[in-house]
């Protein structure tokens, strides 16, 4: 249900007043890697051809591409050529096929990324006086933000302090896909793997987050927690409907209703969940016990972030990683499945460092730069970022723009544009692990 609902949700994402025109510049990449546009006249918004607003909706739900933007954005660029700009309600979106340019725009950020506006996002926030987290803030307050949510993420050594946990969630995560074989699939099939696969991510990282067990690979998953997920995925289906419309008509809207309804669902059990530590490490405190725990746990002590913040930062999160998590490994045994002697090469490199029955700790991790090399692999082969905003200065290959905000959004669609990225990314062989069939 997920998998591309987070990619179209970084679709429509920051106004921007151009000439009187609201614009949303949102860079796409595709698969053509021809010349931008000929001659040397340097052109203006106005010269950009592409889709009407109704033209988009014909697209989009006529044509049924509301699920399959990416394609979309192909054969919108075999219509319109490596250049074009689409009109959603009141925002323009830039389009932009070309994998130099893509590189420019990069390498033009500065020391505080502009983020992703997400109106949407940041008017429930506003209305429910939540604080912002690290995919709705911006500026020198996201880096702040950023600067204490990252070490105890991203830090090798804070990192492997979530092994027991990460490896309890797994071992029930192979014990139901066992059973799922052996009860559903004749002994042969897992069903709805992708699903199965969202709920193992959706369990490994609460457990971690919020330090605690959700239920999801149980056998009945708990109401609650099927509630839970449901909030989550319902939250990504709106986001790209409420945006299509003023945000002066969102009251008005019963999608916009139920937008704030699942995110009120959301934010009500991080609030459970995060007060129920908050307990805990107050009863430690009160009997005089050590206080240990692990990322909720050192958020709440370290007193650098308000409760609210803590509570808003973890549920954007939850969101940011769930997806992309089930994704990069549904992709990943997707590619291994289609080159079976790397497979077998990355199963004779983890029984050489786990023999037997033994569980990985995160220091034989380090010992399997072939596991390390299919994730970056899969990763560069089938992109999951949602997007991001970056500063573009003046002269876009003979494209005249003011400084404009433009959103860079990667898809499935990209990989063809993105081979300048792969010398940098493969550290085993210096060649492409998985070769297109395409």
């Amino acid at each position: 249900m997920l998998s591309h609902s987070v990619l179209r949700t970084g679709l429509f994402l920051c106004k921007q007043d151009y000439g009187g025109i609201k614009c949303l510049t949102s860079v796409f990449l595709t698969r053509t890697t021809s010349a931008l546009i000929g001659g040397d006249k340097q052109k203006t918004m106005d010269d950009l051809d592409g889709p009407s607003f109704l033209t988009s909706l014909y697209w989009l739900f006529g044509k049924g591409y509301f699920q399959t933007t990416h394609q979309m954005q192909i054969e919108h660029s075999k219509i319109y050529g490596p250049l074009w700009k689409s009109k959603y309600g009141p925002l323009v979106v830039v389009n932009v096929a070309n994998a130099d340019l893509i590189e420019q725009v990069l390498r033009q950020e500065g020391r505080h990324p502009i983020r992703t506006d997400m109106p949407h996002w940041r008017g429930y926030r506003k209305l429910r006086n939540h604080a912002y987290g690290p995919l709705t803030e911006m500026g020198v307050e996201w880096q702040r933000i950023r600067s204490i949510l990252n070490p105890r993420m991203l830090k090798p050594k804070h990192v492997s302090s979530y092994t027991n946990a990460i490896n309890g969630v797994v071992s029930d995560f192979i014990e139901k896909v066992a059973k799922l074989r052996t009860t559903k699939g004749n002994e042969v099939m897992v069903y709805d793997v992708a699903g199965e696969l969202y709920k193992f991510a959706f369990e490994g990282i609460c457990s971690v987050l919020f330090e605690t067990r959700m239920g999801c690979l149980n056998d009945v998953v708990p109401e609650e927690t099927q509630k839970f997920i449901f909030s989550v995925g319902e939250m990504f289906r709106l986001s790209p409907i409420v945006i299509l419309f003023p945000k002066s008509l969102w009251p008005y809207l019963p999608f916009w209703k139920h937008f704030v309804a699942v995110w009120d669902h959301l934010f009500k059990v991080a609030d459970e969940l995060v007060q129920k530590k908050m307990t805990e490490i107050q009863e430690m405190v009160k009997h005089g016990q050590p206080v240990e725990g692990e990322y909720l746990t050192h958020l709440l002590i370290s007193e650098q972030m308000s409760f609210t913040e803590v509570l808003g930062s973890i549920t954007e999160l939850l969101l940011a990683g769930v997806d992309t998590t089930s994704n990069t490994i549904s992709w990943a045994l997707y590619h291994l499945a289609r080159e079976p002697e790397i497979q077998q090469k990355l199963y004779e490199e983890v029984i050489s460092v786990c023999p037997g029955e033994k569980v990985p700790c995160s220091e034989d991790i380090t010992r399997m730069p072939l596991l390390k090399a299919i994730i970056r692999e899969t990763l560069r082969y089938s992109i999951f970022c949602i997007s991001q905003l970056y500063c573009v200065i003046n002269i876009f290959k003979g494209i005249v723009h003011p400084k404009i905000k433009s959103c860079l959004k990667f898809t499935r669609s990209s990989k063809k544009a993105m081979l300048w990225l792969k010398d940098s990314i493969l550290s085993i062989t210096n060649t492409q692990l998985f070769t297109s069939q395409d």
